[in-house]
C-alpha cells in the first residue's frame, strides 16, 4: 500500500532505525518512499477541469527513481520487479505504455526534485566544480542500418579518450568534489568540448572549475573570470608555453579523477551510456531519471551517514 504523508520526525525516526539496527530492504524502502512523499506533499493542488490523476505523481516518481536506483533498464523491467518484490508498497500500477507516458509528462517534477535534493545537499555552498563529458551513442560502427534514425539532434562524434567514434550525443556534466551531479546538459556529439565549455558554466559564479585538456581555450578562461567570477584550471598542452603549476597539478590530480568514478557508476549501474531510448525525448526521459536517481542515492546516503557514493550498495 501507499505509505502514509511523512513528518521530518518519521523519516528521522527511520533513519535513527537504520542506524542502530541496520539496513534492510524494507526499511529502506520505507526511506525512500518517505522521502519522495515528503516532497509531493508540497506540490500545489491540480485544479482546473479534467479527469483527476490515476497515478499520482508521487507513485510515478517513486516508480522512475526505483527504476535507475535499482539498475533497471526500463519501464517493462522496473513493473516486473515490483511485482516480485515491491508490491505491497502500491495500491495500484500502471501498465508499461502508460507508465512510459506519465514519466515522460512529469520531467518537470523530476528535474525539480532533483534540484530540491541539490539543495538539500548543500550544493549552493561548495566553490568547486569538476566538469567533464560523457559519450552517449545511438549508433556505432557495428551498428545494424538503420540504428539511430529516430533521433533528430544526434550527430558524429569522437570520444579521443576512448577510442571511440560513434552517433549520438554527448552528456556534459558538473559535479562537486563529494561527487554530488550540479549541472547537466546534453549536446549532439560533434562539436569539441570546448564548445560545450560556456553552456555548462551559464549559471555559476564564483567557482573554480577544473577541467581537462578538452576544455583548453585562454579567451573563453579570460571572459569566464571577468564576467562570472569562474576561475578555470585545465590541464596544459605539452606544446603550450605556460604549464601547471604544482599547487594546479596537485588540485587537478586530486579532484578530476573523481568525475570518472560518478560516469563509471552512471554507466555500469544506471546503464546511461546504453539507455535504451530510440527517440530524443525518449533519450532526455532516461537521463533525467538517471541523474536525478543518482542524487537521491547520494542523498539517502547522506542521511545514514554512508560513503556517498555507495549508490549500488543500497539495493545489492
Amino acid at each position: 500500500m501507499e505509505t502514509p504523508l511523512p513528518s521530518q520526525a518519521y523519516i528521522d525516526s527511520l533513519v535513527a532505525t537504520i542506524q542502530s539496527e541496520g539496513l534492510t530492504q524494507e526499511r529502506l524502502c520505507h526511506l525512500l518512499f518517505a522521502v519522495i512523499d515528503q516532497f509531493c506533499t508540497h506540490l500545489a493542488a491540480r485544479s482546473g477541469p479534467g479527469r483527476p490523476k490515476t497515478y499520482s505523481d508521487s507513485t510515478i516518481l517513486k516508480l522512475d527513481m526505483l527504476m535507475h536506483l535499482t539498475g533497471k533498464r526500463g519501464e517493462t523491467e522496473i513493473l516486473r520487479e515490483v511485482q516480485r518484490h515491491y508490491r505491497a508498497y502500491f495500491d495500484k500500477l500502471p501498465d508499461q505504455s502508460r507508465l512510459w507516458h506519465r514519466i515522460r509528462t512529469a520531467l518537470p517534477l523530476i528535474e525539480r526534485f532533483r534540484r530540491h535534493l541539490r539543495a538539500s545537499l548543500g550544493v549552493d555552498y561548495e566553490d568547486i566544480r569538476i566538469l567533464d563529458t560523457l559519450p552517449i551513442p545511438v549508433a556505432d560502427r557495428h551498428a545494424r542500418a538503420g540504428r539511430g534514425n529516430g533521433f533528430q539532434r544526434a550527430d558524429g562524434g569522437y570520444c579521443a579518450s576512448k577510442q571511440l567514434k560513434y552517433y549520438g550525443f554527448k552528456l556534459g556534466m558538473l559535479i562537486t568534489p563529494q561527487g554530488i551531479p550540479d549541472v547537466y546538459e546534453l549536446f549532439s556529439a560533434r562539436p569539441h568540448d570546448v564548445h560545450t565549455l560556456m553552456d555548462l558554466l551559464d549559471e555559476s559564479h564564483d567557482i573554480l572549475a577544473l577541467g581537462d585538456k578538452g576544455f583548453v581555450s585562454d579567451p573563453k578562461r579570460a571572459a569566464l573570470a571577468e564576467n562570472q567570477h569562474v576561475w578555470l584550471l585545465t590541464y596544459r598542452r605539452s606544446n603550450q608555453h605556460v604549464q601547471n603549476t604544482p599547487l594546479e597539478a596537485w588540485a587537478l590530480k586530486t579532484f578530476r579523477p573523481l568525475i570518472e568514478t560518478v560516469f563509471s557508476q552512471l554507466a555500469g549501474h544506471m546503464h546511461i551510456e546504453q539507455p535504451g531510448a530510440k527517440t530524443d525525448i525518449g533519450l532526455a526521459k532516461r537521463l533525467v531519471g538517471i541523474v536525478t536517481a543518482y542524487t537521491l542515492g547520494i542523498y539517502l546516503n547522506a542521511l545514514l551517514a554512508r560513503r556517498l557514493l555507495a549508490i549500488k550498495e543500497l539495493f545489492a
